[in-house]
């Protein structure tokens, strides 16, 4: 059993599902303690008597983790111009169905004020009305919650510091903004939201810049340990918009790789691969293959390139065999000039929600399942942990060939 003096590091992570996918969102907290910080309850009790590296689950009611229930009072309609289009500047943003955006924006309504980040969510837009939802992302949800004590630090250090709350720092900033609207696919016929800052050849973008994405080794490994999930050896796998790795487990074997990418330097240096393909996915969608050619494809880092992702979706649906998956890992960082508008414009959360409309409105997937992972540190000799100490977070989505 744990000294209730010894500060502990925990791996936490939050499990719901709805009608259309499942979701889990993963955070490391490096150190918190008894003394100090506020657990959840039943989560109190437990850990207090949990052994290192024991892992615990701990199923709560709808609300009852973020002690904030549903209630239907917390759905209004509010005229259209108490939506602040210009709140973050002089680029008018308009309101979108699904959206998320800061409460301050309808300063005013209910109890929202000007520097209010609290989110709320559009569910209906008229001309001149918006219906809203300020309820909680996740306050409609049951959720399980698993926690796995990952280190111990020595009792005699200092307990000071601010106080944290551990069921506020796991549910708050992101989760559940990833969950679809039931009833209402997202409209990506507002605006422009494939339209990219440059839009010159891909090809030639790409040859002039490293293309190897500059995530650290720790992310990478959440990703690989993801795919294996998934992954079966004596399978066959393609890896779109390929690099220089496919960030496949090392231990899969007698697996046939095929790469599909725009730079063949990179395809060439890629040793995992068993044969590759140069395409421009963003001139044509249409894969050169047979239909139900693979087991899995594969898409790391490349998704917020895709300016006909339906279109995408489909095609890599119709090479798949039967009950193959769609496997996808995107991170915080990505080449702006080259996303679309949208991915931009987006929550981290929300881009998964955005993927996860992908594989919904192709109609050709089922078992939808969206994975995060955040907090981790970065390893000791990564080159850039004197910028910042915390490995890059990793977003990482799932569906299954119907």
């Amino acid at each position: 059993m744990i000294d209730e003096q010894q500060n502990l590091s925990l791996l936490v992570s939050l499990q719901w599902q709805d009608t259309l996918a499942t979701y889990k969102d993963c955070y490391f907290i490096l150190k918190t303690n008894f003394w100090r910080d506020f657990y959840p309850s039943v989560f109190d009790y437990q850990i207090k008597r949990a052994q290192l590296n024991q892992t615990l689950t701990i199923p709560y009611k709808a609300g009852e983790l973020i002690a904030s229930e549903f209630s239907t009072s917390n759905i209004k309609n509010i005229r259209i111009s108490q939506f602040n289009r210009f709140y973050s500047g002089p680029i008018a943003i308009e309101p979108t169905i699904g959206r998320y955006y800061p409460r301050g924006m309808i300063e005013g309504v209910a109890d929202c004020f000007k520097m209010d980040n609290r989110p709320f969510r559009i569910l209906g837009k008229t001309s001149t009305h918006l219906d809203i939802d300020l309820n909680h992302p996740l306050a409609s949800y049951p959720l399980n919650l698993e926690a796995t004590i990952t280190d111990v630090f020595d009792a005699n250090q200092q307990n000071g510091g601010r106080c944290n709350d551990i069921a506020e720092s796991i549910t708050i900033n992101g989760p559940g903004f990833q969950t679809l609207l039931a009833e209402t696919p997202f409209d990506f016929s507002q605006g422009m939201p494939f339209l990219r800052k440059i839009e010159e050849d891909d090809a030639i973008f790409y040859q002039a810049i490293d293309t190897v994405p500059s995530v650290d080794r720790v992310a990478i490994e959440q990703l690989s340990q993801f795919y294996s999930q998934y992954l079966k050896e004596n399978s066959s796998i393609l890896d779109l918009m390929a690099s220089s790795d496919s960030y496949i487990p090392k231990t899969l074997k007698n697996t046939s790789i095929t790469g599909l990418g725009l730079k063949e330097a990179d395809l060439i240096s890629n040793t995992q691969l068993n044969q590759y393909t140069l395409h421009d996915l963003n001139k044509n969608t249409t894969l050169a293959y047979d239909d139900q050619s693979f087991d899995t494809v594969l898409c790391s880092f490349g998704i917020e390139y895709i300016t006909q992702p339906i279109e995408l979706f489909k095609e890599v649906a119709r090479i798949l065999k039967p009950d193959g998956h769609f496997l996808i890992g995107f991170s915080d960082r990505f080449y702006k000039q080259k996303a679309i508008g949208l991915w931009d414009d987006l929550h981290e959360f929300e881009r998964m929600g955005i993927v996860l409309e992908y594989f919904r409105q192709s109609g050709q997937f089922s078992e939808l399942h969206s994975e995060s992972i955040r907090g981790l540190i970065r390893q000791d000799d990564d080159p850039f942990k004197n910028k910042t100490v915390h490995s890059c977070p990793m977003f990482m989505l799932c569906g299954k060939k119907i």
